[in-house]
């Protein structure tokens, strides 16, 4: 009985893969051992392939006694037998009776297209059941491929079935899972999210970090360089799931889940309650709180192992994704693993990758080098006069600048970035000319004109738009300020309810709302007849853009207060004063309404203005 290293036991005993050589697979063209050129098939075999299938065991067995060689036939043209069958739909009853009735070596025998009896259900039923039967009956049967060289628990992480490949990972021995069988099911793993059983893959194999899954160069150190993509980040959680996040404490679960024991039960109870009473979205936040810690495990994983000489050119591939997608974490602390990085022009790319595809935190570690200067200075042997400044004034990808809100937001995020790494550059730098005879602020101009043209567009219909409300709202204002509730005292000119509380109410919402909607309406016109330069988007076109959408809310808000303040005094001596509450529910739809469609864009105009993406005081490195 073999056993892995940790906590999970293999039952498999150890494989001798020499007698599988010599199992030949029949090729879908070759003729079936079983039929004779140009005979008409058996109706039998149909008939014992309909009743596998609806899971009629009673008429399976009475097929099988009539025809003795029915179990090990083939009866269907892909060359499954009456296992492959039963395994593929997933009937457990029928898969038991034929393992009585069956020896442990047909277990082994593939149909037509390399798949065994373990393979089919792996991948079409995923029901663990079948699997152990198939397990028990032969263990030799984890250890066979299928036509693409996959082992049936890749199979099953690959299609989804977690519970039936974390049993079928309990089971297979590990030398099955060295070279690229295993680099293939860790790469199955990490998409299916099951850093568990990657993680305890790579503990115990470390050379599959660095072992290629497949021609085109996959590898498990290039996947954990992007986890970060795969996986929400607190930030993403609204507040209260942020709350339970910080203080919730993860729970390791067992890898084979498959059988909830009582102990497991009880790592799930850690929060003090039952499972079953347990809120739902709490466990949600928990599981990701879990594959946070599991991600970590890997990047300190990869740490210890990234000093290897031999792999550079995989560690310097694995930092140029991770600066790419934005993992700061595995840059960071895989730089400080191996500081002589340095020494090579990796650190270069990443931050040039930083540059490229505007990941902000990443491009902030520039900050925390000693020698950030000469980073920023660096030019290419094929044209010394492209600076950082030149390859930042190139227009960001389209699917990096869809991320931001609007167009004249994306050209205010162009003008950030080119004004941070200007102030990293020296002033003589900022003069060069690249081959093309342009210098940094040439090419910006150059690159950004069509996105400059979108951006006046954008923000000149949004002020028109929301001008023609204020100038509404003022209209409706101004008449509603000299024709009050109740009307005035026909002897000395006051109104008649000026001693009432709600008439103060509606006098000093009503100048609220007109001096509000005047200034709105103002600031958008400020913006309509602004000079669209390229430093105007960077603060004062925005700002004035805030300051409308503010005032333009703040006026309908007391118009809103006015109108109800009048509906009050009206209603106030009257049988109908019930009335008020349902008035005041309509009444706050408009602002609903205002909140839903304009304040996401007040929001993030301001936060892009007056926010900070760039921090300069990061902590020294490595």
């Amino acid at each position: 009985m073999s056993t892995l290293p940790g906590d999970f036991k293999q039952s498999a005993a150890p494989i001798d893969l020499d007698p599988l050589v010599g199992l030949q697979r029949p090729s879908p063209e070759s003729p079936r051992p079983n039929e004779e050129s140009g005979e008409e098939r058996d109706t039998w075999k149909d008939d014992l392939c309909h009743a596998i299938c609806v899971d009629g065991w009673t008429d399976v067995k009475s097929i099988v006694d009539q025809n003795p060689n029915a179990l090990t036939a083939e009866i269907d043209d892909k060359g499954r037998t009456t296992l492959h069958v039963a395994a593929m739909f997933g009937h457990v009853t029928i898969v038991e009776e034929l393992l009585k009735l069956l020896p442990p070596q047909f277990l082994l025998r593939p149909d037509s297209f390399g798949d065994t009896a373990l393979v089919l259900a792996s991948r079409f039923a995923g029901i663990t059941q079948v699997a152990k039967c198939l397990v028990n009956k032969n263990s030799r049967i984890v250890c066979i491929p299928n036509k693409y060289g996959n082992l049936p628990v890749t199979v099953a992480f690959a299609d989804g079935y977690q519970e039936m490949g974390r049993y079928l990972y309990s089971v297979t021995p590990l030398e099955c899972l060295t070279g690229r069988w295993g680099s293939r099911l860790l790469r199955c793993c990490f998409h299916a999210q099951c850093f568990e059983i990657a993680l305890n893959l790579l503990q115990q194999c470390e050379e599959l970090l660095f072992m290629p899954a497949n021609d085109e160069g996959w590898t498990p150190i290039r996947e954990i360089a992007t986890l970060n993509t795969t996986i929400i980040r607190p930030s993403e959680l609204i507040f209260w799931k942020r709350w339970i996040y910080s203080f919730i404490n993860h729970v390791f679960v067992d890898i084979q889940q498959q059988d909830r024991s009582q102990g497991d039960k009880a790592k799930l109870t850690e929060l003090g309650k039952d499972p079953c009473v347990i809120n739902v979205e709490v466990k949600k936040v928990q599981e990701l709180k879990l594959l946070h810690a599991q991600a970590d495990d890997l990047l300190h994983l990869v740490c210890k192992n990234a000093r290897k000489a031999y792999q550079k050119r995989v560690i310097d591939e694995a930092l140029s994704r991770a600066a790419k997608e934005g993992n700061v974490e595995f840059v960071l602390q895989v730089s400080n693993a191996i500081p002589e990085i340095f020494l090579r022009e990796t650190m270069v790319s990443c931050f040039n990758k930083a540059l490229d595809y505007r990941q902000a935190k990443v491009f902030n570690l520039i900050h925390g080098l000693r020698f950030k200067h000469g980073l920023a200075t660096m030019r290419p042997d094929n044209d010394p006069g492209h600076t950082l400044m030149h390859k930042v004034a190139i227009k960001a990808p389209d699917h990096v600048l869809n991320r931001i809100y609007a167009p004249s937001l994306q050209m205010q995020r162009e003008l950030q970035w080119f004004k941070e790494v200007e102030s990293l550059t020296p002033p003589s730098f900022r003069v060069f000319q690249n081959k093309d005879g342009m210098t940094a602020g040439e090419l910006f101009r150059e690159s950004h004109k069509e996105l400059m043209k979108q951006g006046e567009k954008w923000i000149k219909d949004t002020a028109s738009s929301c001008s023609v409300v204020g100038t509404l709202i003022v209209t409706i204002m101004f008449a509603g300020a000299f024709t009050v509730p109740g009307g005035n005292d026909e002897n000395v000119g006051y109104p008649l309810f000026i001693k009432q509380p709600f008439f103060k109410v509606f006098i000093f919402s009503t100048i609220l709302s007109l001096l509000s909607s005047s200034t709105s309406v103002l600031m958008f016109l400020a913006i309509l007849t602004s000079q669209y330069s390229e430093e105007k988007f960077l603060k004062s076109l925005p700002t004035k853009l805030i300051l409308g959408l503010f005032f333009l809310f703040i006026s309908i808000v007391s118009m809103i207060i006015a109108f109800l303040s009048t509906i009050r005094l009206m209603l106030k001596h009257t049988n109908y004063s019930w009335g008020l509450l349902p008035i005041i529910i309509f009444a706050s739809v408009p602002i609903f309404l205002f909140v839903l469609s304009q304040f996401p864009l007040l929001l993030h105009t301001f936060v892009s203005t007056y926010g900070n993406i760039f921090d300069r005081k990061v902590k020294p490195w490595p």
